[in-house]
C-alpha cells in the first residue's frame, strides 16, 4: 500500500541517523516517528536502514575498531 499522506518522506538520511541514535530533537523525532506509522514505503526503506547501520556496527566491533572519533 503506497503512502497516501501528504507528507514528504524520510530520507534514507535521517533513516540512518535514527537508527544511529542521532536523532533526539523531538521536533524533528516525533514527525518522523509519525510518518514512518503511516507509511509502508518508509518503514521498508527504515527497515534496510536499520540493517545497514547493524551491519556497520557489527564490523566496527568484529575488526576491532575503536568507535570513538
Amino acid at each position: 500500500m503506497p503512502c497516501e499522506m501528504a507528507w514528504q518522506h524520510v530520507s534514507d538520511e535521517d533513516l540512518e541517523r535514527y537508527y544511529l541514535g542521532m536523532v533526539t530533537d523531538e521536533s524533528e523525532l516525533g514527525p518522523m516517528e509519525e510518518h514512518l506509522l503511516a507509511c509502508s514505503s518508509c518503514v521498508k526503506r527504515a527497515e534496510n536502514a536499520q540493517d545497514y547501520v547493524d551491519l556497520i556496527r557489527a564490523a566496527i566491533i568484529e575488526g576491532g575498531h575503536d568507535l570513538e572519533f
